[in-house]
């Protein structure tokens, strides 16, 4: 997927960069504004998106220079956040010398802060996971306990006991609930192996209609998002869509939870925004992944499932994988 949600540590190496050819060179200078309204700029060329019109008399401090433009950065906004850009030479003036590397030291903080922020979600994300896989592990002993020893008093004397029929298992293996639809919906996280990056929020739903007592047809929604901010201001932004569908295969009912795979295609639409450019793409989405329902209390199972996503968009293929967790609900009968 487009990497702007590292345009900040990008933005800071850059800064950097130049900070250390104006101390090995010369020493940039601060500057004013003489023009009406001189624009700023993306990058040091006329026809680039202007970030923003300044007034006259503004002071502006210079961090580099590429032939008749200055990279400078702006004043700080009311959240006390400085943004770059580039600005035409002959709409501002030398006031005074200034030293770049001060100019770097702001944004330095404040990534360091922002990868702090990143470095606790990570932690918390993990978290959240470990205890899903928890209670997911407690529903399942609670209703093989359940199942075992029945509930207080049920116990007949053996006298009754005996004269009670024996039961001939079935041959034919039987679905803990039986089923026509299957619905999911429930929280997702997804990790971008490609650019080492985690989708902290997101969620999906799915629907199945079941074809074979053993294969589903199924369709799915799925979204993950992520952003990063920078002194509470929010900078750069990431966000998945996945509109897949394919065939599911679910096992016969193993120890009371029942285990399943599917294979799923579709398109997947990548959406990315960093310092007010926006860049969308979609392609093509090759999701394989397995899972498990755990029954709760018919028709109502707790879902864990596990996706292998592969997605071919903006040029490139990216590979991350999702976790799924939430209720998965049955209607209609089985077949």
């Amino acid at each position: 997927m487009p990497r702007v949600t590292t345009a900040a540590a990008t933005l800071v190496f850059t800064l950097a960069m130049s900070a250390a050819r104006g101390a090995a060179g010369q020493t940039l200078p601060t500057l004013k504004v003489v023009s009406d309204s001189a624009g700023i700029h993306v990058r040091p060329a006329l026809l680039s998106e202007t970030i923003m019109k300044v007034n006259a008399g503004m002071t502006l401090e210079a961090i580099d220079r590429e032939d008749d433009w200055y990279w400078v950065v702006l004043p700080a906004d009311e959240h006390g956040t400085r943004y770059p850009g580039w600005v035409r030479a002959n709409e501002v003036e030398i006031v005074a010398a200034g030293d770049p590397r001060a100019v770097l030291r702001h944004f330095s903080d404040a990534v360091e802060q922002a990868k702090a922020r990143m470095d606790a979600q990570a932690a918390e994300d993990a978290a959240r996971l470990e205890r899903a896989r928890q209670k997911v592990e407690e529903a399942r002993e609670a209703y093989d306990g359940l199942v075992k020893n029945g509930p207080a008093g049920s116990q007949k004397p053996a006298a009754q006991t005996q004269k009670t029929p024996v039961r001939v298992p079935s041959e034919k293996p039987r679905a803990n609930v039986p089923r026509e639809y299957e619905w999911f919906g429930g929280y997702s996280f997804y990790r971008d192996q490609s650019d080492g990056e985690s989708f902290g929020g997101g969620w999906a739903l799915s629907g199945a209609r079941q074809v074979t007592p053993r294969i589903d047809l199924v369709g799915t929604i799925s979204a993950s998002h992520r952003g990063e901010d920078i002194l509470g201001v929010n900078v750069a932004s990431s966000s998945i869509h996945t509109f897949a569908g394919g065939p599911k295969y679910a096992w016969p009912a193993r120890d009371r939870f029942t285990p399943f795979a599917q294979l799923l295609v579709g398109i997947a639409t990548v959406s990315s925004s960093a310092f007010g450019v926006d860049a969308s793409s979609t392609g093509f989405a090759l999701q394989p992944g397995f899972g498990v329902d755990v029954p709760v209390r018919k028709p109502v199972a707790l879902r864990l499932g596990f996706d292998v996503e592969t997605i071919h968009a903006g040029g490139g293929w990216f590979t991350g994988f999702r976790i799924n967790a939430g209720l998965m609900v049955v209607t209609g009968s089985a077949k």
